[in-house]
């Protein structure tokens, strides 16, 4: 539990530092170029604690969504931002390149704080599933209404052993970049009940093979997923890390940390061939056979139908190891892979053919439960992920809001073009407006938040333990 808490503490840490960096930026672009800074604030609302130096209110406010620097010549944003009243009529007006280079130098220290971590990172390396040669391919899955289902890529007619060379065209450089690019596509067939489809090129006896595939959905998430799954250390074996009270695993005497070997003395290969053979035997006793302390025991479990459900389960999840190889992307090449996954995501997020919706983004709640994870995992996953976060960051502040730096960009180039001010009271309700708005979002996605970080620790069971992967 100890160990639990600090590494929340460092995700926390983590995730404030990063804002702390976006506004340092700004903070140091404004003092440059003249502009009054009053406020650097790392969260929104009323005022917690903190000091005054040379003129600049430093603070930790209440509502923890982020972090502003309050510069009433930019965009004043009055009470919105904490503060007691409006000072920017007050105020000598700023330049429009003062105006662009305050807003964007928050996203560009971020880049910078991002390029530092990747260039540890190509230093030290990262130990990542790198091959795309397909290890198994599930003959059957479960959907996410629980229905078992013919397995897409199987049907498809791709097979063990052959590599993923391209998805839609692209060319897939590692399993990651497959299962994101399989996640957010927006592929359909031509009318309005269009199955979903990628088209899946691959590598076989040195022959270049494409293949249509029709995408089912996964999990609770609803992701689209074909299938398949990448190949294992032959020296590995799947661990048991979660086990359901009541359910037969528990009561057959499976413990967590325990090494699944075979199923009726079948090897096992991999997560999808463990969750299709459960639901090709799951109607008899299955001897469990699991590696503890260094020898090998035996445990017949006889899968069973919880009330609610349709399929039987043995009640146990489980980490797979995957094969994988120690990388040195250099830092350009790893900059650019961030922002193309975040392009990804939010094409993915405003097309209409996408499976993505905003429930599936994550918000503070999430993305601290993503950092406490990659903290357990090791330090330098934690690296990588923190330069993720803060390329998304970036990206995200960019984006031509109202309240986020790309607003305010938006509206210093909307001024140039006619000349003059926009109102103040325009202002005032659009900032207002939006800032309900971000609000809202961060609600709403932080509740989905909490509930997948509640099913990941097992304090959530309203659906089952999943026993294949996802």
């Amino acid at each position: 539990m100890l160990s639990t808490i600090l590494y929340i503490a460092l995700a926390i840490f983590a995730l404030g530092f990063s804002i702390f960096v976006h506004e340092l930026g700004h903070f140091i672009a404004a003092k440059k170029r003249g502009l009054v800074a009053d406020r650097f604030s790392i969260g929104f609302g009323p005022r917690l604690f903190g000091w005054h130096r040379n003129g600049t209110d430093f603070r930790l406010s209440l509502i923890p969504l982020g972090g502003y620097v309050s510069l009433p010549q930019l965009a004043d944003m009055g009470r919105l931002e904490g503060g007691e009243e409006e000072e920017g009529s007050k105020l000598p007006p700023i330049s429009y390149a003062d105006k662009m280079i305050v807003a964007v130098m928050g996203a560009v220290f971020n880049i910078i704080f991002a390029l530092v971590l990747s260039l540890v990172l190509w230093g030290v390396g990262r130990e990542i599933v790198k091959s795309t040669s397909i290890g198994f391919v599930a003959e059957e899955i479960r959907n996410a209404d629980g229905e078992v289902v013919p397995g897409p890529a199987y049907v498809a007619g791709i097979r063990p052993g052959d590599v993923i060379d391209s998805i839609d065209g692209n060319r897939v450089p590692d399993w990651w970049y497959f299962q994101n690019a399989i996640a957010t596509g927006v592929g359909k067939e031509d009318g309005e009940d269009g199955r979903r489809q990628v088209e899946v090129g691959v590598l076989r006896d040195e022959s270049a093979l494409n293949f249509t595939v029709y995408p089912e959905l996964v999990s609770s998430e609803r992701m689209r997923y074909i299938g398949v799954e990448p190949e294992t250390d032959e020296t590995s074996a799947p661990i048991v890390v979660r086990l359901e009270p009541g359910m037969p695993a528990i009561d057959a005497g499976l413990l967590p940390g325990d090494r699944l070997i075979k199923l009726d003395g079948e090897a096992i290969i991999s997560g999808a061939f463990l969750s299709t053979y459960l639901a090709n035997h799951g109607d008899r006793t299955i001897e469990v056979t699991v590696e503890r302390n260094g020898r090998e025991v035996a445990l017949p479990i006889q899968p069973r139908i919880k009330e609610g459900e349709s399929t039987p389960r043995f009640g146990f999840a489980y980490d797979f190891q995957y094969k994988t190889e120690r990388v040195h992307y250099n830092p350009l090449e790893q900059l650019y892979r961030f922002a193309e996954t975040m392009k990804m995501t939010l094409y993915a997020l405003v097309h209409t053919d996408s499976d993505v919706r905003v429930k599936n983004m994550s918000g503070p709640v999430g993305i601290v439960h993503g950092l406490t994870r990659m903290a357990q995992i090791g330090f330098i996953d934690l690296l990588w992920m923190l330069a993720l976060i803060n390329v998304n960051l970036a990206i995200f502040n960019l984006l031509p809001i109202p309240v986020l730096d790309g607003g305010h960009m938006l509206f210093a180039t909307i001024s140039k073009v006619i000349g003059r001010p926009l109102p103040q009271r325009l202002m005032e309700n659009v900032q207002g407006a939006f800032m309900i708005l971000l609000l809202c979002f961060v609600l709403y996605v932080s509740f989905f938040d909490v509930g997948r970080v509640g099913r990941d620790i097992g304090l959530i069971t309203d659906e089952p333990i999943p026993e294949e992967p996802r």
